[in-house]
């Protein structure tokens, strides 16, 4: 299985600024969602809280996490939290807002998709 991309629209809804488009790495493994320095010093989410993070080689850093990251992708919008990755170029779209907005990786083409059980709106299993 080969590394999945897709675009993603980042707004703070805070501050209701313009959309920004940004390209995010596409990983169901990784937890949170991920945005780079460049873009918290354009959008200036509050950064809310510290928090320790776990990278796939058992580094640990501790990051700022920020709120009111509103993440469009595939149609569907959620509003969530982010860690701020000062020194990456691209964001991470973890399991978080994969499952909030009920989408599937689909390996073969590299895509990102809505699941096809519930195509309109995204469906939560909550029991």
């Amino acid at each position: 299985m080969g590394v999945t991309f897709t675009d993603v629209k980042i707004k703070n809804i805070i501050t209701n600024s313009e959309e920004i488009e940004l390209r995010v790495k596409v990983d169901c493994g990784a937890t949170m969602f991920v945005i780079p320095g460049w873009l918290q010093e354009n959008l200036n989410f509050p950064v809310i809280r510290r928090q320790q993070v776990k990278y796939a080689n058992e580094k640990r850093e501790t990051k700022d996490v920020v709120y009111g990251v509103e993440v469009e992708v595939c149609g569907r919008k959620t509003v969530t939290t982010a860690v701020v990755e000062p020194e990456k170029k691209y964001g991470l779209l973890g399991a978080i807002v994969m499952e909030e907005l009920d989408l599937i990786i689909e390996p073969r083409g590299l895509q990102v998709y809505p699941n096809p059980r519930s195509p309109d709106i995204p469906m939560a299993e909550i029991e």
